[in-house]
């Protein structure tokens, strides 16, 4: 049985795919964690603190967020992570974040967090956000975030950005 052109090519085509594939799934496998659960992610944040002085008087100071986020378990449409470090940075004092926890909620878009630290004094913090996110398009998201960080010298409320990528 001799074959036409159009076999030839199609067959041709198929084997070419299929060495392709088997030169692609090793090294795609080698490049995927065993162990999803154990990817670090770092969020980085930009925004303005406000600080309520008195009742007329409203400070605003720039503000950054760096933390270290490590998932730790999945239930149905919530993730579940920890913080295992970061600094929050309010009009140049630096508040170092010790540890934390947090949530990522699917269904709703939004993400809750609460972790604690240390502040430049030494002083105990509490810093907590609650967010909410939108696709930006392709693998690109915005956070929008709604944080407190809660000092013995005063509060702050925190409105910050962040771009995350999936």
């Amino acid at each position: 049985m001799a074959l036409n052109k159009k076999s030839k090519i199609l067959i041709g085509s198929l084997v070419a795919i299929a060495v392709v594939c088997l030169i692609a799934v090793p090294y795609v496998a080698a490049q995927t964690s065993a162990n999803p659960i154990a990817i670090t992610k770092t969020l980085h944040a930009k925004g303005y603190a406000f600080q309520s002085i008195d009742s007329d008087t409203i400070k605003k100071y720039n503000s950054t967020f760096s933390l270290t986020l490590v998932p730790t378990s999945t239930n149905g449409t919530v993730k579940i992570f920890s913080v295992t470090g970061g600094s929050v940075v309010v009009n140049g004092a630096t508040y170092i974040i010790d540890n934390g926890k947090g949530g990522i909620f699917t269904g709703r878009h939004a993400v809750l967090l609460t972790s604690e630290g240390k502040g430049p004094d030494g002083q105990t913090i509490t810093f907590k956000f609650e967010a909410k996110y939108n696709w930006a398009g392709g693998n690109l998201y915005t956070l929008k975030i709604a944080a407190k960080l809660l000092t013995d010298n005063g509060n702050y409320t925190l409105l910050m950005a962040a771009p995350i990528r999936r």
